[in-house]
Formats: C-alpha cells, sequence, structure tokens
C-alpha cells in the first residue's frame, strides 16, 4: 500500500510551523516572512480551467496555511488569500436579501460571520507582513531522488523589509539539514523533526539564502548545485493526514486471511511507521528497528521512536537473518538503506525484503524495484494499492494494480455503522467474527446511506425543477418585453432555459454540499477549509495511477481491495472449473456421436431440446457465480495442469466413457441385429427423403413446428444413451462446482441447484416411466424389464458416484489444505441453509402456475404483489 491518500486522506491539514530561532510549535498563519515566502514561492503549481490551482496537495496546504495567494500568469506571490472568501461572503449577502425563511436567514448570518472573521485575520496577518510580493524567476523542480526542489524569486520587500534575490529550497528534514550552513543548524533540529515524525506528522524543511542581484538570464543560467549550497535555516512545518476510517479493518480482514501487508511510500520512516501502527499493519506491542547507514557507509538496525530512536540495536548481517529479525522486531527501511544493504550483501538482501513491513523515502522506481525483487525471488503474487503519480512504477509492476481517485478532501474520517442492522452470530457474511464481518456490515451502511441521500437529493432537485418549471414563463415574458418583435420570442427562449439550467446547476451544487457523500457529510466549515486549499470545491479526478492500473476505485477507500481479491478468486475458480466442464462434457458428447454413428442411429430433435434447455440454465447458473463475503486463508488450485484437477479429470473422463461403452454394449445386446437392421434402413429412408413430412419453412414457428414432427423411430439403445449421456452431463456439473469456501456453494447458487435437481429428476421419471406420456413426447422407449431398468439405473449411479468419490480422494491426495477447508464448510451446512433453495423453487412453480393459468386478472395481481414488495424491500 502507498500510504499518503491510499491508507491516509489525500488532504493534508498544515498543523504548525517552527521558525528559526525557537523550538515551539506555532499556526502556520504566524510564520515568520522568510519561512512564509519559501511556502509562498517554492512550489510547481499550475492553474486549470475549471478546477483552478492544482498540483502536490502538500503544497496546496502550505501556501493555504501562510494565507497567501499566487496568480499563475505572473508567477507572483503576495500575502493575503481572502479573494474567494470575499465572493463568497458577496454570494451569502445576496442570498440573504433574497432569503424569506427565518430559520435558513439566522444560518445564512452565522455563515457570513465567520466569514468576515476570517477575512479580517487575514488582512491583519497580510498587512503585518514585510513582503509585498515575491516573483518566482526559475525552478528546479522536486525529485524523489534528491527529495527537495528549490526556485529563485525576486523579492519586494515592505515595512522595512529586505529587497532582493532569494534562493528558496524546501524538502525533507535530512536532506536540507546537510545543505544548511553548519552554523545555521539549530541544536534542537534532530530532535524536534523526528519527535513530530513520531506523532505521525509529515514533515518539511524550509531553506532560503540571500544572493547577489542580477538579470533574470543570468539567474536562469545558474546550476542547481549553485542555487542549493551555503543555505539558512528558514523552518519546519509539519503536515497531517487524517487516517482513513476503514483502512485498518482493511488490513486486518486481509491478515486474517493470511495475506501479508507492507506499506511504499515516499515519507520519512517514522512517519511512515506511525500510521503502519495504528492500522495495525506493523504491531504496536513489537518493537521496531530501521535499517540506517552510519558515516563509513555501513549498514546498522536503529531503534525507531522512544529512547532508543538512534542507539544501534543490531548490527547487519551481509549474509541475511531477516527472517529470525523480523521474528522480533518490525522492520522499516529507506531506499538508500536497502541499495547499500544489497551491495554489501551482494543482493541477498533482496532474497529476504518480505519481512520488511515498512519501506520509506521510497522514489518511484525504488518502489517498483521492491515489487520486483519479491516477485522474482519469493514468487509472491503483488497487489498494489496507490492513487499517485509516484506510484505509477509499482502499480504497473505488480500483479493487480488497484488506483484511488484523488480529490475526496477529509471524506470517510469517521466510522459509517448501521445501528439498525445488529451483526448476527454466525451469519455468511462473517457476522461478529473478525474484522472482515465488521468491514461487510460498514459496507452495508455505506450502501444504505448513500441511497438514502441519493433518495433525498432527486426528491429536492424535483421540487426545485418543479418551482423553475412554473417561473420559466414569467421569465420568457420579461424577455421578451426587452427583445420584442418575432425574433425576440425565440432569443427569449433560448435565454429562459439557459436561466432554467444555470439554476439547477447552482441547487445541484448547492445540495451536494448540504448532502456531502455517504462516508461522511460536507459541513461549511469543511467547504471553506478546502476552497483555502484549492481555489474550486473538491474535484474528483482521475490521474496517473489511474492510468497505470488495470482497476480504479471510485470510493475513498481502499476496501476495494478486498472486493477485487474476492471477486479475482472466484473468477479465477470459475474459468477452471468451466474448462473442466467444458472438456468433460465434449469427450461424453464425442463418444456418444460416434456410438450412435457407428449403429447408423442418431437422437432426435425433441430429445436434444429437451436435455439442452436444462442443461442451458444449469450452465448460465454455473457461469454466474457469486463471490462469499469472507476470504478464506487457503487459496485455490490456479493451474489447470495441477495434478488435483488434471488426474480427477482423466479418471472421470474414464469412468464415464467406461459406463458409456457398457451401456451401448447392454443395449445392443437386448435389442439384436434383427432391431439394429430395422432402425439403420429407417434413419437411411429419412436422410434420402422418403419419410420428410414438408419442405423447409422459413416462417420460424412452422419450421419449430416441422422440426418437432419430423420423422423418429424410437429404440432401446437410443434411450439408454440418452439417459446415460444426460446422467453424466448432471455429474460432470455437480462434481466439478466446488464453490465454498471462495464462492457460493451448490445450494447457494438457487438457479444451478434447482436445474440440477429438476434434470435429475427428470432421468429417474423417464427410467422408471412414472409419465408415459412424457417418454412418448421425446421418443423414449419403455425398457423391457425390471433387470434391464436397474442396470441402467447402475450405470446411472456409478457415473455420479463414482466420479464423485474419484475427485474427492484425488484432491485429499494432491491438495489436502483445499480438501480441509472444503470439508470444514461442508460441516457448517445447516438445514436452514436448504432453505433459500426451497423458497426459490417455490417462486419459480408459483409463477410457471400463474403464467399457465391464463388469466389476466392473475397475472396483474401477481405483478401487483411483486411490485409492491420490490418496494418494500428497497425501503
Amino acid at each position: 500500500f502507498d500510504k499518503t491518500g491510499t491508507l491516509t486522506t489525500d488532504q493534508l491539514v498544515p498543523a504548525g510551523i517552527i521558525c528559526a530561532g525557537s523550538s515551539e510549535l506555532l499556526p502556520v498563519h504566524a510564520a515568520k516572512a522568510e519561512a512564509a515566502t519559501v511556502l509562498a514561492a517554492c512550489h510547481s503549481l499550475v492553474y486549470a480551467e475549471g478546477a483552478g490551482l492544482i498540483g502536490d496537495p502538500i503544497e496546496l496546504a502550505g501556501i493555504a496555511g501562510v494565507q497567501w495567494s499566487y496568480e499563475p500568469l505572473t508567477q507572483m506571490a503576495h500575502p493575503g488569500n481572502w479573494a474567494k472568501r470575499q465572493a463568497r461572503l458577496e454570494f451569502q449577502r445576496t442570498s440573504l436579501a433574497n432569503c424569506a425563511d427565518a430559520s435558513m436567514k439566522s444560518k445564512i448570518e452565522e455563515q457570513m460571520s465567520k466569514l468576515e472573521a476570517s477575512i479580517t485575520a487575514s488582512k491583519l496577518v497580510s498587512d503585518k507582513c514585510n513582503v509585498k510580493q515575491v516573483q518566482i524567476i526559475t525552478r528546479h523542480h522536486f525529485a524523489s531522488k534528491l527529495q527537495r526542489m528549490s526556485t529563485v524569486v525576486r523579492i519586494a520587500g515592505v515595512n522595512g523589509g529586505k529587497s532582493g534575490v532569494c534562493c528558496l529550497v524546501k524538502g525533507s528534514p535530512e536532506v536540507i539539514k546537510s545543505l544548511l550552513r553548519k552554523d545555521a543548524v539549530p541544536n534542537w533540529y534532530e530532535e524536534t523533526h523526528r519527535g513530530l515524525e513520531e506523532k505521525g506528522m509529515r514533515m518539511l524543511a524550509l531553506a532560503y539564502r540571500w544572493c547577489p542581484d542580477a538579470t533574470d538570464h543570468e539567474l536562469k543560467e545558474k546550476p542547481r548545485a549553485w542555487v542549493e549550497a551555503d543555505l539558512d535555516f528558514g523552518g519546519l512545518i509539519a503536515f497531517e493526514c487524517k487516517i482513513r476510517a476503514d483502512s485498518g479493518v482493511v488490513i486486518a480482514a486481509l491478515k486474517e486471511s493470511a495475506h501479508s501487508v507492507g506499506m511504499l511510500t515516499g515519507d520519512a520512516p517514522l512517519t511512515a511507521y506511525y500510521v503502519a501502527k495504528e492500522i495495525d499493519m506493523c504491531d504496536p506491542k513489537k518493537p521496531a528497528i530501521c535499517l540506517k547507514i552510519n558515516s563509513d557507509r555501513e549498514c546498522y538496525w536503529s531503534g525507531v521512536g522512544g529512547d532508543h530512536r538512534n542507539a544501534v540495536v543490531e548490527p547487519y548481517d551481509c549474509k541475511g537473518g531477516l527472517a529470525a529479525l523480523a521474528k522480533k522486531y518490525e522492520l522499516v527501511t529507506t531506499e538508500d538503506a536497502i541499495d547499500r544493504a544489497a551491495e554489501l550483501s551482494d543482493g541477498a538482501v533482496w532474497k529476504e525484503a518480505d519481512h520488511i513491513k515498512v519501506f520509506a523515502r521510497m522514489s518511484p522506481q525504488g518502489k517498483a524495484k521492491v515489487i520486483r525483487s519479491m516477485q522474482e525471488f519469493q514468487d509472491a503474487q503483488i497487489f498494489m494499492c496507490g492513487d499517485g503519480g509516484n506510484d505509477v512504477g509499482a502499480l504497473k509492476q505488480a500483479d493487480v494494480g488497484l488506483a484511488l481517485l484523488g480529490g475526496y478532501g477529509n471524506q470517510n474520517t469517521q466510522e459509517v455503522t448501521d445501528e439498525a442492522a445488529p451483526a448476527i452470530e454466525g451469519s455468511a457474511d462473517g457476522g461478529a467474527d473478525g474484522a472482515e464481518g465488521k468491514l461487510n456490515r460498514q459496507t452495508k451502511a455505506v450502501a444504505k446511506k448513500n441511497t438514502e441521500i441519493q433518495k433525498k437529493f432527486k426528491a429536492r432537485m424535483a421540487e426545485k425543477r418543479a418551482e423553475l418549471v412554473g417561473l420559466q414563463q414569467a421569465w420568457i415574458q420579461e424577455e421578451m418585453e426587452k427583445a420584442g418583435g418575432v425574433m425576440g420570442m425565440f432569443t427569449a427562449a433560448k435565454s429562459a432555459t439557459a436561466r432554467m439550467q444555470a439554476e439547477l446547476v447552482k441547487e445541484q451544487r448547492k445540495l451536494q454540499k448540504e448532502f456531502g457523500t455517504a462516508y461522511s457529510p460536507t459541513t461549511e466549515d469543511d467547504l471553506m477549509g478546502m476552497e483555502q486549499v484549492q481555489d474550486t470545491l473538491p474535484i474528483v479526478r482521475p490521474g496517473d495511477a489511474s492510468v497505470a492500473a488495470p482497476f480504479t476505485s471510485r470510493q475513498p477507500s481502499v476496501r476495494a481491495v478486498v472486493d477485487l481479491i474476492r471477486q479475482g478468486r472466484c473468477t479465477l475458480l470459475s474459468a477452471l472449473q468451466q474448462q473442466q466442464i467444458m472438456m468433460l462434457q465434449s469427450l461424453v458428447a464425442a463418444y456418444t456421436f460416434s456410438a450412435l454413428s457407428l449403429e447408423g442411429a442418431r437422437s432426435s430433435e425433441r430429445q436434444l431440446m429437451a436435455s439442452n434447455w436444462l442443461i442451458l440454465i444449469a450452465s448460465l447458473a454455473f457461469s454466474y457465480s457469486t463471490p462469499i463475503e469472507t476470504m478464506h486463508p487457503q487459496r485455490p488450485l490456479r493451474s489447470l495442469f495441477h495434478p488435483a484437477i488434471f488426474i480427477s479429470m482423466v479418471g472421470q473422463a474414464v469412468i464415464h466413457l467406461v459406463c458409456m461403452a457398457y451401456a451401448v454394449k447392454l443395449a445392443t445386446d437386448t435389442m439384436g441385429p434383427a432391431k439394429l437392421r430395422e432402425v439403420l434402413e429407417f434413419h437411411k429412408r429419412v436422410r434420402a427423403g422418403e419419410e420428410v413430412g414438408a419442405e423447409d419453412e422459413e416462417d420460424p414457428w412452422k419450421a419449430f413446428e416441422l422440426m418437432w414432427s419430423k420423422p423418429f423411430m424410437p429404440n432401446l439403445m437410443n434411450t439408454v444413451i440418452f439417459l446415460v449421456e444426460n446422467a453424466q452431463i448432471v455429474a460432470v456439473l455437480l462434481v466439478n462446482y466446488k464453490g465454498r469456501p471462495w464462492m457460493l456453494g451448490v445450494i447457494e447458487n438457487h438457479y444451478l441447484s434447482m436445474s440440477l435437481f429438476v434434470s435429475i429428476a427428470g432421468l429417474v421419471v423417464c427410467s422408471w416411466g412414472w409419465a408415459p406420456g412424457l417418454n412418448e413426447m421425446i421418443h423414449l422407449e419403455p425398457f423391457p424389464d425390471d433387470e434391464f431398468r436397474w442396470k441402467v439405473v447402475s450405470l446411472v449411479s456409478i457415473s455420479l458416484l463414482g466420479t464423485f468419490i474419484w475427485d474427492r480422494l484425488v484432491l485429499m491426495v494432491f491438495a489436502p489444505e483445499i480438501f480441509q477447508a472444503m470439508l470444514q464448510q461442508a460441516r457448517e451446512t445447516k438445514l436452514k441453509d436448504f432453505a433459500g433453495v426451497g423458497m426459490t423453487f417455490a417462486k419459480v412453480v408459483g409463477g410457471l402456475a400463474i403464467f399457465f393459468s391464463g388469466n389476466l386478472m392473475i397475472w396483474i395481481g401477481a405483478g401487483w404483489f411483486w411490485w409492491k414488495r420490490r418496494q418494500a424491500a428497497a425501503q
């Protein structure tokens, strides 16, 4: 997992700033001029039409925190950022003048009071600043490897402030420290930034250097090394990102299902470890150590946090030993440290990289390298989840990549629950059992809340639309009086329509602010804060990550990881089982056609239609398999050539073919040569056209009637082969459908179980001749005696039970873990689990009875009852 924007929100909130001369954490708007100038003019923000200023969230948060504004066209920054709030205040004044509702007036006045206080405070900060404006001359953009960026600016002072050319630099505290003048590093520098990082803060160090005046051309020619040398300390700024409410639950669910989880982030090790500990990715009870490099370029393991922050806890062993260390400690590393360790160990450290939980200060290339090493040395299947451009390499390198869209701000930081739906002990969705049961309940609560919001939203929009339709005629009349003439009528209609659309868009935005989302409501204070960070309200938009990843989630949550794993397992299992079924059915069908053709016989059209209808329903139900709402620790088989699958298929094919061969021999011996010759002669005459009833018709219904009435001579061999073949096809479906513990079982897949039950019941009825009319209709000849009937029934039973026992025996031998998992699921099956199949069967029978009644009133009544039940379920 990436950290910022993935496990945490993507909205960075300035927590405070420490300026030169004091180690006290102050509000960001109280920053000294030097620190404020770095935050306001050392960035890569750009303007986008319709979106305002866009760029790195930390840069947007920084410039908003010091309450400066930036003009991209002139590349000019200056104190004061109240323009947007001033426009919002004017809009509120207009709304207040047109509002008649007393409660709404009170609410608007409260909002106006907050805006006025905020604007006054911003103006006060601006008036005290001794910088009038700052113009950016040239930039050296942020580089992950360098962990810093810099600009050269021209500052215009005011109120006694200094004017001139200045180099501004910001970056990670470790890197900026190495660029400062020796006497410019405060003695509290290291202790202070590490202490804040241990609390989960994201830290940036700020530095500057005044330079001799020069022309813009000369400044642009200066190399980056010149800009970023001999710097003065400007300050340390701390940002915080709230952890998403369900990140810990998702991580716990993955760990419960035997998945290993880790973090790849560009943040500092202490910040990353804090988040990993908070979401239980790292065990809070286990001490953590971080791989570091000393001045001699040797690696060592240092304590993370507390009194052991810089102590050497363990020496680095070039021969490996990470597995043993991971039993005692949670392991953390940086990209530089693990690269150096790889040099010292000739790459051996990459063979054990899966034991490290947190990879910090990682570049995009470094993230991809870590994933590549795990795929190569541990043969691991990697799932990567990220949201930014620095995750693109990792998302493409991973076996599965999931991108999250940005722009949701601080949504999903409060847990969403449904008090009206308490957990049910032992329920199929996990009930109260573990983190995944809690995640399932949260997901249902979010879906329910989203439905309620959409319902309210649609109702309010419908009311507004009706109101505007009533005003539209007055608008048209007003415009016609202004324009006059015939053409004025068309202009008035166009103008009124455009006005109506504008009012609807305005109402839509207003309701979006009012209702928020299912994850968390958006309050007015939240919107004011976000407008200070972004020039407009948040816009959810795809980025580089969504282009690189095969999957993208629109939710501000990592719970889609669980959904993808569940669905992926179900899809894998369905694909393998369908391949098994297709191969076995093809073998059975090929042998059946061969046996009939050798004796000059064939299957009748009625038999083919009767069997194919039922088998088609079963096959369709099979293909629509649904994953269950729990991830089992045992993985499903993923290869058709695994012994448990391949040997089972071979054994099943042998059993089916032997039974079919014996059935053909039994039928031919009983019929005798004379009867076989009679059947052969009949089919010869049919093929020669002597007994064709009519010419082919273009009308489909007439063609169906002709096909249904096509001449056919029922015979014992055809009857036996029809019954045995269909029994074997049912056996193939029943034996090779393995649902739980990854997808719905046979009794939970109601349409599959019902179609198989009807198929088996039909075969039993036809075998015993309990419905002579049905046998006659599908051209089945009665069996000569009970002894023959029992032989055929025995063949059917051997095909079904024999293949089932063989398949499970092979599974027990070659995949015992999966066999035990399936056996455990079978033991947990209760009698009440069959109730769903019975209810579905009753609904189908009832529906058919209503349909074949032919009574229009009964149809209308049944439709009304179904509609009412559906509305009640939706509510």
